[in-house]
């Protein structure tokens, strides 16, 4: 075995990706990733079907989420990975679907809660510095934001959003910082292969430069750079949890203000802009750096403190 594998059976329990062991061969990884997406895509495609029958609309008019029925229905479709993951651990790897949560089996609601007080601080942070933007952008490059439904119909929707935000984040999250990372972490010490590469694709994924412009790839950047520091985090605190909320912070704030045409059907207030505006580069741009800060000013913290669940530095 290559010194840059990390096969050993006599990694500390207290190790995020020791569930993993022993069955951490490559063929068994990618197996189960694409097992996972066959099944994610074929439930998609049921509740696709189920949906547009029920709202009378044809399935690809749900894919905008533009009114609170589809982006509920677009929401439901992430029970497809909590399927393919309970599937796939118990076909490939013999181990149990919360062994996805950390050597613990289970939520660590501690580190949800203070990831998401750092998801809200960090939007609080970005609202505050695009107050700048009239001294920076030109006049009419600003987002306009109108509200886009009663207040009180908003409220009736809001514990029904925010269970279904859940499923959505939870489904991403175990699925990326989960099982892609607990298989590849346990398999290879190198963080170019656990942490950057996957991230990587997954950043590439969403490269759109057709609605985005030039726009498509500040947001692959961004997606890439959100990935490794959701990774980073999850290896270094030995659980899911603060990822998770990390993640449910950020995509929650679309209940409150959304962009006009992009999943939006939940949103009390809408901003419409040009996706391929040098505004949207700014505001891309600026929070990409808040995640970052953020980041580093948590990393520093903790590393003059113990190692958070007993975690060995990766090497």
């Amino acid at each position: 075995m290559s010194q840059d594998t990390a096969a050993d059976h006599t990694v500390p329990a207290a190790e995020f990706w020791a569930p993993a062991f022993p069955r951490i061969q490559i063929w068994r990884t990618l197996l189960g990733f694409m097992l996972l997406h066959v099944v994610f895509f074929a439930a998609t495609f049921g509740i696709f079907l189920l949906g547009a029958y029920l709202l009378g609309v044809e399935p690809y008019e749900i894919l905008d989420g533009g009114s609170p029925a589809k982006a509920a229905t677009f929401f439901l479709t992430f029970l497809g990975y909590h399927l393919g993951l309970w599937i796939t651990l118990r076909l490939l790897h013999k181990r149990g679907f919360r062994s996805l949560f950390g050597p613990a089996q289970r939520v660590n609601w501690s580190h949800f809660r203070k990831g998401l007080v750092v998801a809200i601080g960090i939007s609080l942070a970005a609202i505050a510095v695009q107050l700048l933007d009239p001294l920076i952008m030109e006049q009419n490059s600003a987002a306009e934001v109108r509200q886009a439904m009663p207040l009180r119909t908003w409220g009736l929707l809001i514990a029904p959003a925010l269970v279904l935000v859940l499923v959505q984040i939870f489904a991403e999250e175990l699925v990326f910082r989960g099982y892609v990372l607990q298989q590849l972490r346990a398999r290879f010490r190198s963080v170019w292969v656990w942490a950057i590469l996957p991230s990587l694709a997954f950043g590439m994924l969403h490269f759109d430069p057709e609605t985005y412009g030039i726009n498509a790839v500040f947001y692959v950047i961004h997606t890439t750079v959100v990935g490794i520091v959701l990774a980073l985090v999850t290896i270094r605190t030995g659980n899911i949890g603060a990822a998770a909320g990390l993640h449910f912070g950020n995509n929650a704030m679309l209940i409150f203000s959304g962009t006009e045409g992009n999943l939006d059907g939940f949103s009390l207030f809408l901003a419409e802009m040009d996706l391929k505006s040098s505004y949207m580069s700014w505001s891309i741009m600026t929070q990409t750096a808040l995640v970052l800060i953020a980041f580093v000013g948590w990393w520093v913290l903790t590393q003059r403190k113990p190692p958070i669940a007993n975690m060995a530095k990766a090497d």
